[in-house]
C-alpha cells in the first residue's frame, strides 16, 4: 500500500500530519517506510537520518555530441521545442533538468553526431541510521520533478517495499500538475486544505479507479468546508502546542490532533493491525 499526502498549499504542516501518521502505524513494524519528496526532511526523523545509502538511481537518456562529426548547424537547437540545448563556443550543452529525452535532436542531426547516453540523473536513499525504514528523494542540482520522476518513483517503491508493507510519501506542496498522476498510482491520498475551492476542483476530478481519497482539512476552515458540503472531512487542530512539537522533532502529544492521527489510520489503514 502507498499512501501520499497533498497538500494545496505549504505551511499548513501536511508534513507533520503525516509524519505523525506513519509513527502511529509503524510503532515497531519495521516493514513500513516513509519517502521525503520535500526538503528539508521531517524534524520528527531528523535526528536519526545522518548517513544515507543509494538504493535506485534515476537514469534518462541524454543527447551527447561528437565533435568530429557535428557541423555546428544549430539545428538541434531549434528543433528543441523544451529549450533544454544551448550552443557553446566548440559544442552544445544539454540542460538535462529540460531535457525530457524525446529524441528529436537526433532525428533533426543530418550529420549523424548526436547519440543519447544512459545518464543519473538523481537517485533515491535509505538511512542507515534507524530502523525506521527512511528515505528521501535527491535529484541532481537543477534537476526538476515531473510526471516522469513520480512514475519511476512508485515502480521503485512497488518494487522494493514488503508486499505487506505501507509507504508514506511526502509530496511538496506546489506540484499541481502531478497530483493526477499521484492518484493515479497511489492507494491512498490525503488531501491537507484549508481551501474548499481546490479541494472541490479535486474532488470533482476524481475517478473512481484512482486511490482512496481522504480530505483533511485546518480546523479554522472546518466551517467553510461544512458549507460547501464536506462535513465529513477530518478537522486537523493547529495550535501552539503541535508547532512546538514539530520544531523540537517530537510526536505532537496534543490530545485532539492524536484524535485526528487515529481516525485517518482507521479510514486509510483498516487493513494494519493496531
Amino acid at each position: 500500500m502507498i499512501v501520499s499526502i497533498i497538500g494545496t498549499r505549504g505551511g499548513i504542516g501536511s508534513t507533520t500530519l503525516l509524519s505523525n501518521l506513519f509513527t502511529h502505524v509503524k510503532k515497531n513494524e519495521t516493514s513500513h517506510g516513509w519517502l521525503s519528496l520535500t526538503s528539508p526532511f521531517p524534524p520528527l526523523f531528523a535526528g536519526s537520518s545522518t548517513n544515507w545509502k543509494k538504493v535506485f538511481s534515476f537514469k534518462r537518456y541524454i543527447p551527447q555530441w561528437n565533435n568530429e562529426k557535428c557541423t555546428y548547424c544549430n539545428e538541434c537547437v531549434s528543433i528543441c521545442v523544451n529549450n533544454a540545448i544551448s550552443p557553446l563556443p566548440n559544442g552544445y550543452n544539454i540542460y538535462s533538468e529540460l531535457c525530457n529525452s524525446c529524441k528529436t535532436c537526433i532525428s533533426a542531426c543530418k550529420s549523424d553526431a548526436i547519440k543519447f547516453e544512459l545518464t543519473d540523473v538523481g537517485f533515491i536513499e535509505i538511512s542507515n541510521d534507524t530502523n525506521f525504514n527512511l528515505h528521501r528523494l535527491n535529484l541532481n542540482e537543477k534537476e526538476i520533478i515531473s510526471t516522469w520522476h513520480i512514475k519511476e518513483i512508485f515502480t521503485f517503491l512497488r518494487a522494493y517495499k514488503d508486499q505487506n508493507s505501507t509507504f508514506f510519501i511526502d509530496i511538496p506542496s506546489g506540484l499541481h500538475e502531478y497530483w493526477e498522476e499521484i492518484l493515479k498510482l497511489s492507494s491512498s491520498v490525503i488531501i491537507y486544505s484549508d481551501d474548499p475551492f481546490t479541494s472541490d476542483l479535486i474532488y470533482k476530478s476524481h475517478s473512481p479507479r484512482q486511490a482512496k481519497l481522504i480530505l483533511a482539512i485546518t480546523q479554522n476552515s472546518k466551517a467553510e468546508f461544512e458549507k460547501a458540503g464536506y462535513s465529513f472531512a477530518i478537522p486537523i487542530p493547529k495550535n501552539k502546542i503541535i508547532a512546538f512539537d514539530s520544531i523540537q522533532g517530537k510526536t505532537v502529544t496534543d490530545i485532539d490532533f492524536n484524535a485526528a492521527i487515529l481516525n485517518l489510520k482507521k479510514i486509510i489503514l483498516e487493513k494494519i493491525p493496531s
